[in-house]
């Protein structure tokens, strides 16, 4: 069976103080026409939604018209755009043959005692890693990654994934150009997210992030509980896999 692979990446493998973590997701789709329709239809509700509340808002000039940009977990800052998160991703999770898988790598356990390390080498072997894992029998696997700015004299992005046997093209893209980038930058942002704040209690003033985090948990929670094989205990900042009617989400760290 052929698949396409959409990967992204939150986070630098190098030793920095405030990002002790490094992670790396793979969207596995089947196909992609029907969520990508299901997606725009939500983006242009919520659009229209913007768009009158702006102009309600005197916020444009008239006959201006107002467009969501790139959505990234980063800038969900405001809760005006908490419930199109929400939406597109129970979409996601609803939709058949979803398949998402991250891998967080804790920064300080890989780095130690290691002077010098070759980043880009070390991110091209993480990501071979991920796909082989997740693509195996006689399946094959188009990948389509965000775009990283390689370093020069080193063996570019696709030629290096070519090399799996499973992968049969490859090719790197300006995220704003891929829907399902974003979706993965949003998934694995709200697992790093839980990693750095895991037993977050102020419940007077909860931030965004956290509240679409625990949208997530509970979403994840209602797939597992009908599944047996299921390891997902309600908590991002986990190993867990959780198996459904053609569906499949798992962590795992390192």
């Amino acid at each position: 069976m052929n698949f396409f692979g959409f990967i992204d990446e939150t986070g630098i493998l190098q030793d920095v103080d405030n990002q002790p973590y490094f992670a790396l997701g793979l969207l596995r789709l089947k196909n992609t026409s029907d969520l990508l329709q299901k997606i725009m239809s939500i983006k242009a509700r919520h659009n229209g939604i913007f768009q009158n509340d702006i102009n309600l808002q005197g916020n444009l000039d008239k006959g201006q018209n107002f467009n969501i940009s790139e959505l990234k977990f980063n800038k969900l800052k405001t809760k005006r755009y908490l419930q199109l998160y929400m939406d597109i991703i129970s979409a996601c999770l609803e939709y058949d043959h979803f398949y998402f898988s991250a891998r967080v790598v804790n920064k300080k356990k890989l780095l130690t005692n290691q002077q010098s390390i070759d980043t880009w080498k070390l991110q091209l072997k993480l990501s071979k890693f991920h796909i082989k894992a997740h693509c195996k029998d006689s399946n094959k696997i188009a990948i389509i990654a965000d775009y990283l700015n390689r370093p020069q004299d080193k063996p570019s992005f696709e030629h290096s994934i070519n090399q799996l046997p499973q992968v049969f093209n490859s090719c790197m893209l300006e995220s704003d150009t891929s829907i399902f980038i974003q979706i993965v930058d949003i998934l694995i942002g709200a697992v790093v997210y839980r990693y750095k704040n895991p037993e977050y209690k102020n419940s007077k003033k909860k931030p965004i992030k956290m509240q679409f985090v625990e949208f997530l948990e509970q979403e994840l929670l209602k797939k597992a509980s009908n599944n047996d094989k299921s390891s997902y205990s309600g908590a991002l900042n986990s190993k867990f896999t959780i198996f459904g009617n053609n569906f499949y989400f798992s962590v795992y760290d390192k």
